[in-house]
This record gives C-alpha cells, structure tokens and sequence, in this order.
C-alpha cells in the first residue's frame, strides 16, 4: 500500500506489516515473537516477560542523553470479530488491509487499529524515524481488550521515565488525561423454593435501547433489571405474587435491553389490574429514545413446578429495585460521568437470585464508597458479595506539564487547540497511575471510528497529524 509523501510514511508502513499477523487477546505470542526479532535486528535492548509484555529501549538522539526519558505505550492484542460468512482462523490469520480514500478498513473483519496504531507508532520511532528525542522506553503490552491483564502483570522495575504517553485514544482532537476504574460485583440472594400455586403469567420488559455502561451510561437509559423489578415491586403492594423466574441481562458492561418473570397470582384480576398501573409507572418513566420500541407484556404461561414465597419475592423486587444504576456523580472539571453503577445482570436460579453490577468512578475513593453501599444493602437483605477484576481509576490532574506540551505541539502541527477530555471506560493508565503516582501522563491516538466491529476504520490523515505532533512534542 502506497503512502508516499506521508510524514508517518514509515509508521503506516509497520501497521500494514502487522495486520499480517495474527494477534487475539490471549493469543500474542506470535506478534510478541515479531516484535522480538525486530528489536534482536537493531540491537536494541528489551526485556520479555511470562505475559508476553515487550519492554524496549530506544536510546536517546545525540545530545540529548541528559533529558529526562518518555514512556510509549500500547496494546498489542485486538478484538477479532468477522461479518457472518466470512471465515477466519484468528490464531493463525491476519486481516485483509483496504484502503477506501483516508480510511483504512478490512475486509470483512475487525481492524484491530485500536490498539496496532500503538504498535505500528512504537515501531517507527525503534526504527529511527523521529530524528530528536529523550530516551525512549515503550511498552506494548498483552491482554488489554479482556480485563487489562498484560498492564496488571508487568513489573515496572525497568522504567525511568517520569512521563507515560499512552496510544490508545480514538478521538484526534481529544487528550485523555483520566479515566474511570472499574469493579465487578456479585451478589447471591439465597431463597427456599415451594410448590407454586395460583395462576401464572409472564411478564416482559423488551425494545430498550441498552448501550454500553460506560460510553452510554450518562443517557438517561432505563435498565429493564431495574424496571421490571420495580414493577413487580408496585404490583406486589397491590395483590399476592410469588415469583417464579427472572431472567435479565447477559453481560455486566452492557444496560438491559430485555428483562422477563415468570409470577404466580391468587387473583388474576387484581393482578391485571395492578400490571396496568405499573406498565403506565413504567412509561412515564422513560426517556425519548427507550419510549419510542420500549414493550411491556403480559401473558399467561404454563405453571412452572416451584416458586418463591410471597415474601421472599417482594424481598427479592425491593432489593433489585434498590441497588445503584446509572450515572451517580459528575466530574464539573472534565463534563463527563465520574462515578456509576450497572445493574447488568439478574437471573433467578435454583440456588437463588445471581445479580452482576459493573461500577466505575474516576475516583477510587468514591468506587470504594459505593461498594459500601450495595455492602450495606446485602447485609441488610442477607445476600451474599464478591467483588473481581478490580481496576484503579486514573484521576484527573489539572496540573499536567505534559498535557499542556502535548496541547501545544498538537495547535502548531494542525492550527488549533485539542480539547482536554476523560473517559468513563477503563484504560491501562489507571494501573501504570496505582504503580507509579508520581507519573506525568496522557493518552492520544488518531481517529477512528466503530472499534470492535468489522466495519472499524482508521484515518489515514489523522495518523499523520498524530505523528507529526508526537515527533514535535519529542523534539521540543
């Protein structure tokens, strides 16, 4: 693929070497092994570790050896999704590179520009292609895209460098400087089970928007965990309802569109009646967008063997309707979301009710509150926690020496200034900030657009704008 006359010539043509190689989550070691040879050809110095994380040294320009080093850093795993019909062996195939006038694509699959933009800049400038420059460390690391787990592992011991670029933004015009952490929280109610009795009737909360709990969060979305939870909640007040399912929600990360229960009614008037009522509670509620597909559904059903006592299901609807969704706080500096909580999954078992809940916060003192609080909450209703895959927030800094270069490199190179921005997703700096706090740090990248998707596209322009902004904010 031609890109002559290109400022970022050179790094365009590692990208494309590297959409050659296959490079899943979990499965770098082949573009770890890539990654070695090119590093063992120029002789330089680079440690790999058990995680396939790469660590290389690109010592500094003439002259320069005195200044204080910069960090590089990226990913070099991708997520690997394909249109239906087209077949691909991720662990041993590449993609396909097009090129539709500025935006590179592939054919049929993912990308993977987020992050082998990381890679393919880490590459150029190993190879000498920004003349003057501090010592350079770059990092790529391994695991990113399924829980940050190359970032988690590495052993910082080898880094000098005071201050971390990270490679991994979509937005040009847009400097990161924080990022949200993140916790997984899971709940087990414990309930008994009896014959059922009465009339049973399925009741279903469907057409939600949904969206992503970070991205989309802020949107005013309802989650139909939450809404049918508090429906049941109002019918309960009116009539006897026992339950018998509950089934809402496959992932954490992702605000239910769909939630369905199964109940059974002594008296199926009053329950039609007070189903009414709360299909209209439910309406009022939503926003424009959830209103315009949202379904509320009523149907008898076949009676199912067991269900819970009328007082464990009014239990189980106050407790659901309770527990925290949705944008709780803002960050005024930023503009952005600071703290939130998912209500992603609940599923009515055997054993009892599983709930899943994905919070975030900016902030690791305010994540810590409010696991406090849904702490309380489970005691208070005798369920049972667990809290996995933790990860630390990246605060922001109003005060960055580094962000205030990078601005000013950026205006010169495309004649106007980027915003300053955080992200209500995770990003590997929240764990370099917990090991390194005194780290100075941003994170920047070229546009793109529909990442983790086969239609995910990269701006040829926009990667030479990045690239000649990083080889100014390198020379001055």
């Amino acid at each position: 693929m031609d890109f002559t006359g290109l400022k970022a010539e050179k790094m365009l043509g590692f990208f494309e070497e590297i959409t050659k190689v296959p490079r899943p989550s979990g499965q770098e070691g082949v573009i770890a092994d890539f990654l070695c040879s090119f590093l063992q050809e120029r002789g330089l110095p680079y440690q790999r570790d058990d995680h396939n994380n790469v660590f290389a040294v690109m010592p500094s320009s003439a002259g320069r050896e005195q200044e204080e080093p910069v960090m590089l850093q990226g990913h070099m795993d991708m997520v690997c999704e394909a249109d239906s019909g087209v077949n691909w062996d991720i662990g041993k195939e590449g993609i396909r590179l097009l090129r539709d006038g500025d935006w590179l694509k592939a054919d049929g699959t993912t990308l993977g520009g987020d992050d082998g933009f990381a890679v393919a800049v880490m590459l150029a400038l190993l190879d000498g292609a920004c003349p003057s420059h501090p010592r350079l460390e770059c990092l790529f690391t391994t695991d990113e895209e399924v829980g940050l787990g190359g970032a988690k592992a590495f052993d910082f011991s080898p880094v000098t460098a005071k201050k971390l670029i990270n490679l991994d933004s979509e937005e040009e015009n847009c400097v990161l400087v924080s990022c949200a952490g993140g916790m997984r929280i899971d709940i087990l109610s414990r309930y008994e089970w009896m014959d059922f009795d009465g009339c049973a009737l399925r009741v279903t909360i469907d057409g939600l928007m949904g969206g992503h709990s970070g991205a989309d969060i802020h949107l005013g979305r309802t989650s139909a965990n939450r809404a049918l939870a508090a429906a049941l909640k109002l019918v309960c007040d009116r009539t006897r309802v026992n339950l018998a399912a509950f089934d809402g929600g496959s992932k954490d990360n992702a605000i239910t569109r769909s939630a369905s229960a199964v109940i059974g009614v002594s008296d199926l008037a009053a329950a039609m009646e007070a189903l009414s009522a709360a299909e209209g509670a439910f309406r009022t509620g939503l926003s424009t967008e959830d209103a315009a597909s949202a379904i509320f559904r009523v149907e008898r059903c076949s009676a199912p063997e067991k269900m819970l006592s009328r007082t464990d299901s009014r239990q189980l609807c106050d407790f659901v309707s309770l527990l925290p969704f949705g944008a709780l706080e803002r960050n005024a500096a930023l503009g952005i979301v600071e703290t939130s909580c998912n209500l992603g999954i609940v599923h009515l078992t055997a054993e009892g009710a599983e709930i899943s809940l994905l919070a975030r916060s900016q902030d690791d003192a305010k994540l810590d509150h409010l696991d406090d609080v849904i702490e309380m909450l489970c005691v208070s209703y005798g369920a049972e926690k667990s809290v996995r895959s933790r990860y630390p927030g990246w605060p922001y800094n109003a005060d960055s020496p580094l962000c205030r270069a990078y601005c000013n490199a950026f205006e010169q190179t495309a004649g106007y200034r980027p915003q300053v921005c955080g992200i209500h997703a995770g990003l590997e700096c929240g764990i370099f900030k917990k090991k390194r706090p005194d780290m100075d740090m941003i994170s920047i990248g070229a546009d793109m657009k529909d990442v983790h998707t086969p239609r995910e596209r990269m701006s040829v322009s926009s990667c030479d704008r990045i690239w000649q902004t990083l080889c100014r904010l390198l020379a001055e």
